[in-house]
């Protein structure tokens, strides 16, 4: 015994069943939707899917949205030519919503420049998620949190922007200390601007929300003096103003617009008058909630008497406005001075800034914007998204008794290696590989947090049905021969004749199981990543110890 354990092989073998049992203990094994149930998300498009590369296209987009780490047993597929339905393992009502909320964007992403196109999320080629580059949190002014997400452009688009954002700047002042002053222009980025709609906005709202973009409100990433106008002129939306009732200019406006706009975007609040007018010109009425006033206290006084009101204006979030952001002197190739566009610098990685407030606020907004440009837009926009609950009653059943096959196979896998052998010496450690590499596979899987479900199980009971073949082949190499088979050299060269063949047929395995990984065919990722996992586990870590414990146990007799 004292001779096995100075083997590194064994060592290493206790060592993966430390960690496995780690994992397993901290945590703890998660389960798909077929085993705990989860949710079901029914997507309906505005219009028909045109193709099934288009259809492919949503389905990938919609599951990169669901589940962007690839780990939570998402399931997506088309039904019919407007109806998408995936299924995701997740039942916290929060997280539920969040992702509701993921699925009803379109998703496509734009920065524009005095309403003219900068670049789109189609033109991004990379998102570092490097500190280094700016990636992550900082602390900002009123105890709020900065995000940062850098991103690349294609070489087109950075030459456009570098292009449209020359000498954009003109300077207001000179400064003795400071040098010159310059007032820049704002770029705007926006997520699912509006098309092929009017924005209809009561005049009373108007009227505030152009008071709120100057105030500014930090807190939605929204610059002190941004102008109404400039915004929805950004925005390439059209928009009416409207009394209540509305006047006679107005309802002309309203009407000549209907022969090119098919969606009017109004308030939730809308006058019923101003709802059936705008019905009867054919318009399909998209209603936006106007947000409720955020009340906060201004920072050194303690009395209610100086609480203040910041608003979110109604227009941004109708606009599908995200983040303002003004040029700098650099950027604007003034500071270094550059006389041509054409010897300007190319700026390239670009940054987007917000802010939280709090740590998992920034986070959370973070998150989602990186999601959205790494998933892509959807080349259709989502008209509704509906959900219900998979109860996780049959698959709490099927669990147990799949727990029970799994016992009664491994007796009968012990009987069948008894009458094979009759040596309960070698079929002791025989069996304690065949548990431990299921062991250390469901440790893995509890390591990197993968869903279990149906195809994850029947890729773990494949890869220990080839552990316990390659057993027999080493058992069987190490016996060969008999009692000629006594002297250390002997059994080396057995083992490494065993092993060679084992590993032919794990790597045809392995061959077989990477295509199905990165290409993707459904439910069978899971299939693979476990046969993978359960193979490369095996090959590395438990039949090489398994072969020392037997030489060892051979030697000795």
């Amino acid at each position: 015994m004292k001779q096995l354990l100075r083997s590194w092989r064994v060592w290493v073998y206790v060592l993966a069943m430390l960690v496995s049992f780690y994992a397993l203990t901290f945590n703890g094994l998660r389960y798909g939707v077929d085993f705990s149930g989860g949710t079901l998300f029914q997507v309906q498009l505005v219009e028909k899917v045109k193709s099934p590369e288009q259809m492919a296209q949503i389905e990938k987009v919609i599951e990169k949205r669901l589940d962007w780490t690839g780990l939570k047993d998402t399931k997506v597929s088309a039904w019919g030519d407007e109806f998408v339905v995936a299924q995701i393992a997740e039942t916290d009502p929060a997280r539920v919503e969040e992702l509701e909320s993921l699925l009803r964007k379109q998703g496509k992403f734009e920065a524009t420049l005095d309403g003219n196109l900068l670049f789109d999320g189609s033109e991004l080629t990379h998102i570092p998620k490097d500190p280094a580059q700016g990636y992550g949190f900082s602390n900002a002014a009123n105890d709020l949190v900065q995000w940062s997400l850098p991103f690349y452009l294609n070489d087109a688009a950075a030459k456009r922007f570098t292009r449209m954002s020359f000498h954009q700047c003109m300077v207001v002042s000179y400064a003795q200390a400071g040098g010159k002053q310059y007032e820049c222009k704002r770029t705007y980025f926006f997520i699912d601007r509006p098309v092929n709609s009017v924005l209809v906005i009561p005049k009373d709202l108007y009227l505030s929300d152009r008071q709120a973009l100057l105030q500014g409100n930090q807190e939605h990433d929204i610059p002190a003096g941004v102008s109404l106008e400039e915004l929805l002129q950004n925005a390439s939306l059209p928009y009416v103003v409207v009394d209540s009732p509305a006047t006679e200019e107005q309802t002309t406006e309203l009407k000549d617009f209907s022969a090119s706009r098919r969606h009017a975007i109004v308030p939730h609040n809308l006058s019923p008058e101003l709802a059936s007018l705008l019905g009867g010109m054919g318009y399909r009425l998209k209603k936006v909630n106007v947000p409720e006033p955020d009340v906060q206290r201004t920072p050194g006084l303690a009395t209610d008497a100086y609480d203040i009101q910041q608003t979110v204006p109604w227009t941004w979030i109708a606009s599908g406005a995200r983040s303002v952001i003004s040029l700098t002197a650099g950027v604007a190739s003034l500071e270094p001075f550059v006389a041509n566009a054409e010897d300007a610098k190319e700026f390239n990685p670009l940054l987007i800034q917000g802010t939280g407030e709090t740590q998992e606020i920034a986070e959370k907004r973070l998150k989602e914007l990186t999601i959205i440009l790494e998933s892509g837009s959807l080349p259709i926009p989502v008209e509704s998204v509906s959900k219900e609950t998979i109860s996780p009653f049959l698959g709490r059943e099927f669990l147990g008794e799949g727990f029970w096959i799994g016992l009664v196979g491994v007796l009968t896998v012990a009987i069948v290696l008894a009458i094979r052998y009759r040596r309960p010496k070698l079929i002791g450690p025989m069996m304690v590989t065949v548990l431990s590499e299921a062991y250390l596979t469901l440790g893995f899987a509890a390591l990197i947090k993968w869903n279990l479900d149906l195809a994850s199980i029947a890729g773990i009971l494949t890869a220990v049905g080839t552990g316990v073949n390659d057993q027999i082949i080493i058992t069987d190499e190490l016996l060969h021969g008999g009692e000629r088979t006594t002297t250390s050299t002997s059994f080396v060269n057995r083992i490494k004749k065993a092993f060679f063949i084992v590993v032919a047929t794990a790597s045809t395995i392995l061959a077989a199981m990477v295509p199905i990984l990165f290409i993707g065919f459904g439910r069978l990722t899971g299939f693979a990543i476990t046969t993978i996992a359960g193979v490369l586990i095996g090959i590395l870590i438990t039949r090489p110890a398994y072969g020392e414990a037997a030489r060892h146990l051979l030697e000795e007799k």
